[in-house]
């Protein structure tokens, strides 16, 4: 699954990046989590547990002075936002505004340039000068262990740090709980099932998908129209999903769910997801070992005791 994750990104990309990309990805191929450009600055492959460069001739060094790395011009930014928005800025300024365009395959490509403010809103993204892309990958069986020691209508709450399996793991639990339980999945990004067309990237199973609605507006939904069990949902954070996820537990349905926090105190901290913990939503909160073993379960912490 991320070697075609990895085709979608390469696609993308000017000729003058791609091809080296290409000579050196069996290198890199295994084990990549992100692609950087910045204009200016040096191509960054960021793995597991590591930085590299890209040199002109097609090898990976991880010497950032080095005066044979490929640089990112700004055209090549330019040119690759016009690619990933199929030529048409237009029809993709929604996602722009928000900070990144999902392609292909579940790839997320964060955009990072200028805003242009209109009162408290984003109304455009100018200069764009570094694009990110996460490499997207699917390990079927990864959440096994976990739902064998947890009782996944009691509502669960996926924690760790960027890059380290969160959407990942909660998109292995959907699929394998849609065969025992009415699963709903939120995918606001498209990241949990890489959908084009109603046509699915990545296996989910017997789930129901709601891809590309507002958190809030595609919980309701749900619970109005196809009764599930369980609502599973990347990322949530926002005031938003307080009510969302208030709802979904009136009507009866467990939430499984995602969130950045890498402890119990970062967890803390953020009071929407403080609040979520104070209304019973979630019995039990999972952290995960970090990047360097995407999708492994470190702790597993129930509301009054520790189960693993």
């Amino acid at each position: 699954m991320k070697s075609k994750s990895l085709e979608v990104i390469l696609d993308k990309l000017p000729e003058n990046i791609r091809a080296p990309l290409t000579e050196c990805r069996p290198a890199y191929e295994d084990s990549i989590t992100e692609l950087t450009l910045r204009s200016g600055r040096p191509v960054c492959v960021y793995l597991r547990d590591k930085l590299m460069y890209v040199t002109q001739n097609g090898l990976l060094t991880d010497h950032p002075l080095s005066d044979q790395l490929i640089k990112t011009e700004a055209k090549d930014i330019e040119n690759t936002v016009l690619k990933l928005c199929d030529y048409s800025l237009y029809a993709y300024q929604n996602e722009l505004n928000s900070g990144f365009i999902t392609i292909g395959n579940g790839v997320r490509a964060g955009i990072c340039g200028t805003a242009v403010i209109n009162g408290d809103r984003i109304t455009n993204i100018r200069d764009i000068s570094s694009i990110n892309f996460r490499v997207a990958g699917e390990i079927k069986g990864c959440s096994s262990g976990l739902l064998g020691k947890i009782d996944p209508l009691r509502g669960v709450l996926i924690c760790g740090e960027p890059s380290s399996g969160k959407t990942t793991l909660i998109r292995d639990m959907a699929r394998e709980l849609s065969y025992r339980y009415r699963v709903s999945v939120i995918d606001e990004r498209r990241e949990l099932s890489a959908s084009s067309r109603g046509r699915f990237g990545y296996d989910l199973g017997l789930c129901d998908v709601f891809s590309g609605y507002p958190k809030s507006a595609a919980v309701v939904s749900a619970v109005r129209s196809m009764a599930p069990d369980i609502i599973v949902c990347d990322e949530i954070g926002e005031e938003s999903d307080i009510q969302a996820l208030s709802y979904s537990m009136g009507c009866g349905a467990a939430f499984i769910a995602s969130v950045h926090a890498s402890s119990m105190d970062d967890l803390r901290s953020r009071k929407a997801v403080a609040e979520m913990i104070e209304l019973s939503a979630f019995r039990y909160i999972v952290f995960l070992s970090g990047r360097a073993e995407p999708g492994r379960t470190e702790k597993i912490y129930e509301m009054r005791e520790s189960v693993a």
